[in-house]
């Protein structure tokens, strides 16, 4: 069963993006900042991250090189998942695969994590 790691300091996020992706087969795994994530990622072999920027005393984005340097992540696609639809482009320039803005819909969660896990092992 493949992974998604929730990168979000809200709980309540991981059980909601759980229940929108079970019908798609996938594993929902949540952290709630830089440390434990990287204790995620090198506990379970993840196939997608979805990574908030508002944790609150960390900045999502600044995890991001920490994310890329860890082997099993190094190819994962990472997907920003925020309400700060303002930074978008700073997202994708930093190499973010896709931007969901939140709020989003099951739906939109859906296709967009069942395209960048449809093609990895």
């Amino acid at each position: 069963m493949k992974k998604v790691l929730v990168i979000d300091d809200e709980p309540g996020i991981a059980q909601l993006v759980s229940w929108c992706l079970d019908s798609l087969g996938l594993e929902v795994i949540q952290a709630s900042g830089r440390d434990t994530a990287l204790q995620r990622a090198r506990a379970d072999e993840i196939g997608l991250v979805l990574l908030d920027f508002d944790l609150g005393d960390e900045d999502g984005l600044d995890i991001l090189p920490d994310l890329r340097r860890e082997p099993g992540l190094r190819d994962v696609p990472v997907v920003a998942f925020t309400a700060h639809d303002s930074r978008r482009r700073e997202a994708i320039d930093s190499g973010v695969a896709s931007f969901i803005a939140r709020p989003f819909s099951g739906s939109q969660l859906r296709a967009t994590v069942q395209s960048l896990v449809a093609g990895s092992p």
